[in-house]
């Protein structure tokens, strides 16, 4: 096959898309509530309003001013004369590209500019109505379905769309970020003890497991993912002691109740024959990421990869800047999995070479290729085409240097873009677990 073709059967064939973070739509639909920030905002801003506003910040932009852009009462011609001269200085990253290719896939636009910021603005807030999010993501960005770690909801979010938005189960409130206040109330349960604890953990699988597609933790932004081993024997008194005064105890012993509860988590999961996803590498955001600590991700990874044996790890963002320890990890390990989410727009030209790389070590059947990782829907499509165009690359100069047979490329383009998804995932299984499946609107709102 030469390149044209390749690239043609990407574009043609759908994504699973393993990580987002999306929105309910139900909460695109409510009135902008006006605190700034991450808000559901109903202009041009919420281009910039994740990710993107990173660079802008690392180009020099005040964070005061950043504040402007996700605030549903500043007008659009100061927002723009606020990021205007920061995404031209920035305009080649990932993240910015991701911008020109989100307003020429939903409006027709080669680029964010001066003359059409005010229109697209007006068509993005006239695209905001009941069952919009099939077309973005079915539609314009050809995914099949997406799974979604909600950041709306402590542990798992019962969403209105479970075929298009399947949930993670987050187990960061359950372990490593524990919130015994928030999650107890959900499961209506006093905690006294760290067995009524592990009923409560029990309680929420039980209740959210059969129809979570996995489970999510993203603890390596706060901590080492260095996780050991320790029992409930030795767990018991250092719980009581955080149950007392948990503002008091020592980080190592703090780590000892994290590291037991991690280890808990996972084992219910792996019950629940659910995946097991871990945040590693790049942080979000600007100015605050130890890479001293993102460097001992891998290595840490594989002692939890030993640790259990039988449970799927999906090593998500392929541990950027450190991607070919998560190469090296996926060769050897048969449980890991190692997942590209986010790191085509972190560094496209990265991401390509990983593919290439990946490919000439480890079993096809070990990555996982498109996550978008955003909040807004808006900003997925650009991310797939970004991710199509790189993935397209990657597999067309293996071709052409004779590392890869032409004949062999569909299968292995059906493979990466959602044939392993479905090895891993099961996705089938988790719809027939919700009650009330998803209907689309007879009439869905038009992309364009």
């Amino acid at each position: 096959m030469v390149s044209s073709e390749i690239r043609n059967l990407i574009d043609r064939t759908p994504f699973v898309d393993t990580h987002e973070h999306i929105w309910e739509e139900t909460t695109r639909l409510s009135a902008p509530t006006g605190d700034g920030g991450r808000q559901p905002i109903r202009d041009f801003g919420i281009f910039f309003s994740h990710y993107s506003d990173s660079d802008l910040l690392v180009a020099g932009l005040d964070p005061k001013e950043r504040d402007k852009i996700g605030n549903p009462n500043i007008d659009v011609d100061e927002k723009w004369r606020t990021v205007g001269p920061f995404y031209e200085k920035a305009r080649h990253t990932g993240y910015l590209q991701n911008i020109r290719e989100t307003v020429r896939m939903l409006y027709g636009e080669d680029d964010l500019r001066e003359d059409n910021y005010r229109s697209i603005s007006d068509r993005l807030a006239a695209m905001i109505k009941p069952g919009y999010y099939y077309p973005i993501l079915r539609d314009v960005a050809n995914i099949e379905y997406c799974q979604v770690n909600n950041l709306q909801t402590t542990i798992f979010m019962e969403t209105q769309y479970p075929d298009l938005l399947c949930q993670d189960l987050s187990f960061v409130a359950l372990s490593t970020g524990l919130n015994i206040e928030a999650v107890s109330k959900l499961a209506n349960r006093d905690v006294k003890s760290l067995k009524d604890w592990h009923e409560v953990l029990d309680w929420c699988f039980a209740t959210y497991g059969p129809r979570a597609i996995a489970v999510k933790n993203q603890s390596a932004y706060g901590r080492r993912i260095d996780y050991e081993k320790v029992s409930a024997d030795d767990a018991v008194p250092l719980f009581e002691k955080y149950l007392a005064n948990p503002k008091n105890l020592p980080m190592d012993e703090l780590k000892a109740i994290q590291d037991h509860l991690f280890h808990y988590c996972v084992e219910k999961a792996t019950e629940f024959h659910l995946p097991v996803k871990l945040h590693t590498g790049y942080y979000a955001g600007s100015g605050g990421m130890p890479l001293h600590r993102v460097r001992n991700n891998a290595g840490d990874m594989c002692e939890l990869l030993k640790a259990h044996p039988k449970t799927p790890f999906v090593i998500m963002h392929i541990t950027y800047p450190y991607q070919d320890e998560a190469i090296a990890i996926a060769k050897h390990y048969p449980n890991a999995y190692v997942d590209l989410c986010w790191a085509w727009i972190i560094n496209p030209l990265a991401s390509v070479r990983f593919v290439k790389e990946f490919l000439m070590a480890a079993p096809a059947n070990k990555l996982l290729t498109f996550g978008g990782d955003y909040i807004p829907v808006e900003m997925v499509p650009g991310h797939a085409q970004i991710a199509r165009k790189g993935l397209a690359q990657a597999i067309s100069e293996l071709v052409e240097e004779h590392w890869i047979d032409g004949a062999h490329v569909p299968a292995l383009v059906a493979r990466l873009m959602r044939g392993n998804a479905h090895e891993l995932f099961d996705y089938e299984g988790t719809l027939k677990n919700w009650k009330t499946p998803s209907v689309v609107k007879k009439e869905p709102a038009t992309v364009g």
